[in-house]
């Protein structure tokens, strides 16, 4: 079964697009579910969603035939509007708990580290709003990592190939950091590489930024063009 066929499947699309999940609704009313069951559409969803869905139709008997049996007949009691809204928050709650319930460990301290990054635990938030909400999860993950191993190098460059592909890191010496930027300055990328360099690298470190051009460095061969680069 397709992930956008769980019931999962469109509130994890919206909090990936961090929007708020009160504007997802579900709809119950329209796919009233036949008291024969054989004859029950196999799809939890009788309209598709493409990232931008307001409304969903949603037969419920799919998974939660228990949680809906009693609460949805197929007779008008007067009650439909309050039905209706409490078939979307149940829906709502039962997404969420799915959701939560196929997560593991690592997840969960992920989203507490997000809530921290978020929150100013790890510095200045002027180059975090240049992240979107994937990418913090990116930066959680190698955060938890370095809080692991201790190894702050590893841990920075695996968060940087993720998020910023065009940076090299070069380490001078055993202690200048070298950052390779293969593409011209711009302000959004200095500002992401300036918050990676705050998350994961002690203050006492000392590191230079080259866009486009750098210098050669000993050890790393791919630096040590002649006619290119002065030697250091």
């Amino acid at each position: 079964m397709e992930d956008r066929n769980q019931i999962w499947g469109p509130y994890l699309a919206v909090k990936q697009q961090e929007r708020n999940t009160a504007e997802l609704y579900y709809m119950v009313k329209n796919n009233r579910v036949s008291p024969y069951l054989e004859l029950q559409a196999d799809d939890l969803y009788g309209n598709r969603y493409d990232g931008n869905f307001s409304k969903l139709d949603v037969n419920p008997y799919i998974r939660f035939f228990a949680v809906f049996d009693s609460l949805l007949t197929p007779d008008d009691l007067g009650y439909d509007e309050f039905n209706q809204a409490l078939s979307d928050i149940l829906l709502h709650y039962l997404a969420d708990l799915d959701l939560k319930l196929g997560m593991c460990k690592q997840d969960f301290y992920i989203g507490f580290l997000v809530k921290d990054i978020e929150e100013g635990a790890v510095g200045s938030q002027d180059g975090l709003k240049e992240f979107k909400g994937t990418e913090k999860r990116e930066i959680a993950k190698w955060l938890l990592s370095f809080y692991r191993t201790g190894d702050s190098v590893f841990c920075l460059s695996k968060a940087a190939k993720k998020l910023l592909p065009s940076c090299e890191i070069l380490v001078r010496e055993s202690e200048e950091f070298v950052f390779h930027m293969r593409e011209p300055w711009n302000e959004q990328t200095e500002k992401r590489l300036l918050f990676l360099i705050q998350v994961f690298l002690p203050l006492s470190a000392s590191y230079t930024i080259h866009w486009v051009e750098t210098y050669g460095v000993v050890g790393y061969e791919e630096t040590m063009r002649l006619e290119s680069f002065v030697l250091a």
